[in-house]
C-alpha cells in the first residue's frame, strides 16, 4: 500500500518467498533460529541479502519505513 502497489506480488507460493527473500532476506539459523527444522523448509531456496526497505518505498516517511521493519 506504502508503495502504491503490493511488495511480494508472487504467482505461486514458490515465487511468492523468492520476491519476499530478494527483499527481506532468505532465512538462516542465524536470523531465525530454528528454520531449518520446520517441516516446509527447504535448503534449495537461493540464499538473498535484505534490501533497505527505504529503497522499495523512497516515498514512506522514516516512521513508515520503521514500522515496515519492524519484525
Amino acid at each position: 500500500m506504502a508503495s502504491g502497489r503490493p511488495l511480494f506480488p508472487g504467482s505461486s507460493v514458490k515465487d511468492q518467498l523468492l520476491k519476499i527473500f530478494k527483499i527481506l532476506g532468505t532465512p538462516t539459523e542465524e536470523t531465525w533460529p530454528g528454520v531449518s527444522k520446520l517441516p516446509d523448509y527447504r535448503p534449495d531456496f537461493p540464499m538473498y541479502k535484505p534490501v533497505p526497505l527505504v529503497n522499495l518505498v523512497p516515498k514512506l516517511e522514516g516512521a513508515g519505513v520503521d514500522l515496515l521493519s519492524v519484525s
